[in-house]
């Protein structure tokens, strides 16, 4: 995080102040309920303890460590097994936590929110009137990540969509008891996130004191 000031007296009665204020991180404050750090889980009850939905998924290396079904629904264009795996491994490829993980159980949290960048601008214009006791006016316009307002491009956070971090659902158990699955994931585990925080806004103010 970084700040600067920059200050212009244009009289003694008249004055401008520019603000601005940067933000680079990676991942976002984290939140035991998600929105900036991910666990990747089956769908179902794989471990056999009666909750579904909060087993870690096991990062295959290749095809021979994974079972794939036939896919009737939730697929999309993958079918078949070798299709929903030639899908899967394409996605562990482009995710930076998976393909950096692969033969090993995923971590919980593990996923983090790639890196953002966030700037921030504040302009004062002060205007004071009177004699002995001033009367002093200041307005403020605050613009809110301000790169977005430049470019529609710029400013954009991103983080994991539903079905990113729940990519395998089990399908069944063969007949030695082992899962079987199918793959619902997406192409990509990052979409732009949707809420305030990828967005411009503008702030407006007065303020009004005697010196």
């Amino acid at each position: 995080m970084g700040g600067g000031t920059y200050v212009k007296p244009w009289s003694p009665s008249l004055r401008t102040s520019i603000g601005v204020f940067v933000e680079v991180a990676e991942g976002g404050r984290f939140s035991g309920a998600g929105g900036n750090r991910y666990s990747f889980i089956y769908s179902g009850d794989v471990n056999g303890d009666g909750q579904g939905g909060n087993d870690l998924i096991y990062i295959p290396l290749d095809q021979s460590e994974i079972q794939f079904d036939t896919c009737a629904n939730d697929c999309g264009s993958n079918v078949t097994p070798d299709q929903q795996w030639a899908a899967l491994d394409a996605f562990i490829k482009q995710d930076k936590y998976l393909s950096a993980h692969r033969g090993e159980i995923s971590e919980r949290f593990g996923e983090v929110n790639p890196w953002y960048s966030n700037i921030d601008l504040r302009i004062l214009q002060d205007f004071a009137f009177g004699g002995a006791q001033e009367h002093n006016f200041q307005v403020s316009v605050d613009l809110l990540n301000v790169a977005n307002l430049i470019s529609s491009d710029w400013g954009v956070r991103k983080i994991a969509s539903s079905s990113a971090t729940s990519p395998l659902r089990l399908s069944g158990f063969d007949t030695n008891g082992a899962p079987v699955f199918n793959f619902t994931g997406p192409a990509r585990t990052f979409i732009d996130d949707p809420s305030i925080y990828s967005r411009w806004r503008m702030q407006l103010g007065l303020r009004y004191f005697l010196q």
